[in-house]
């Protein structure tokens, strides 16, 4: 009786070691997740809105919730990320959460149309901008501290949280360009040095600062993709099959003043750790050989590069890189998150990946 004792004693060791492992395969490695941007990451604040939205099909036909407004057929790089950093559930959009302990999980505030320039793009029923994001942060930052019911605790909870920023291509998009007839390339309405400038240094700067004195210290910024070379840019600016150059080359200065702003914060901003994910890179690299159909979008697109209200969509989307005239498929969505998660070379992220960021704070083992 002693000997099957021992056994069992052993064996129920062994369980508990083996449970004890896999809950650390599996853990979360941020205690929550907030999210700012434009359509890359919308899912679902613009329902209801006289703005832009993705709230009917052929949008989300592969999503498990149907068209709730993500601007692509299924998932989305930041509905990826959460998968990679531990989450179960998707990030709830700020529109749908309220006041109980769900918002400790983190917050969507992406708004498709959303511009990095003005408080308001617009009226109070338009876009969402990245200034009224913040706003909508600050009030979720009250929330959270009501429930803790103490300043510090809620500050030392949000320093360990992730916070992804991805906004910018209405910037130049709808906000920069005169179409020109003609195929001709788009006229700038000022310089591209000091339109970039501007967004970086002046607005999205601030709106980063505004982040930081709330709580924000692990934030990753994403810069634009080859804008160029969208359907919906070429349809709009070009009337040629090649990229539209202009757009591309201000692109570029664009990130490069980002990659600025992110040394800038880790030099002058105490335990800040901002990183630069480099998709104008990751979209451009051999990242993606199994995407046959790079330069047509899988659905049929209106003048706005949006998909036709139940539109027929292409057979095997996982062959597109674009769903619709700007925004990317699920699969291609998958691959971005994965580089942006794991990128080894400082040209994809620097000076950390998704991962990096992350890694030192997963829940369980977090520093106080």
């Amino acid at each position: 009786m002693a000997r099957i004792t021992q056994i069992c004693g052993s064996v129920s060791v062994l369980l508990i070691l083996l449970s004890m492992s896999l809950s650390c395969i599996n853990a979360q490695e941020v205690p929550c997740y907030f999210i700012f941007g434009d359509s890359f990451a919308a899912n679902g604040n613009d329902n209801g809105l006289d703005t832009f939205k993705a709230n009917y099909t052929p949008y989300g036909i592969d999503f498990p919730g149907g068209s709730t407004g993500r601007f692509t057929n299924g998932k989305t790089i930041v509905d990826f990320i959460g998968q990679k950093i531990g989450f179960k559930n998707y990030i709830p959009a700020f529109k749908k959460v309220g006041n109980g302990p769900e918002i400790l999980k983190g917050v969507n505030y992406a708004s498709g149309e959303a511009i990095i320039q003005s408080g308001i793009a617009g009226s109070e029923v338009t876009a969402i901008s990245l200034q009224h994001q913040v706003r909508n942060h600050q009030k979720m930052v009250r929330r959270i501290n009501n429930i803790f019911r103490n300043e510090n605790k809620t500050r030392n909870y949000l320093t360990k949280c992730l916070y992804t920023v991805g906004i910018g291509s209405n910037d130049y998009l709808l906000e920069y360009y005169t179409p020109q007839i003609n195929g001709k390339e788009p006229i700038r309405k000022v310089p591209s040095e000091t339109y970039a400038k501007n967004l970086v240094d002046d607005h999205l700067s601030n709106r980063l600062t505004a982040l930081y004195k709330a709580g924000a210290r692990k934030v990753a910024l994403f810069g634009l993709a080859p804008l160029g070379c969208s359907p919906g840019a070429i349809r709009m600016y070009g009337n040629k099959p090649n990229c539209i150059s202009m757009i591309n080359t201000d692109v570029q200065i664009f990130n490069s003043k980002l990659a600025e702003i992110v040394n800038k914060f880790n030099k002058n901003y105490k335990k800040a750790q901002f990183t630069y994910i480099n998709i104008y890179d990751i979209t451009s690299a051999s990242a993606f050989p199994g995407f046959k159909k790079k330069d047509v979008p899988c659905c049929d697109t209106d003048y706005d590069g949006m998909c036709f209200p139940k539109a027929t969509r292409c057979k095997t989307p996982q062959d597109y890189f674009f769903w619709d005239g700007y925004r990317p498929t699920e699969a291609a969505n998958k691959v971005l998150a994965n580089v942006a998660y794991n990128a080894s070379v400082p040209s994809q992220a620097r000076p950390y990946n998704i991962n990096q960021l992350t890694a030192s704070f997963a829940v369980g083992k977090i520093k106080n």
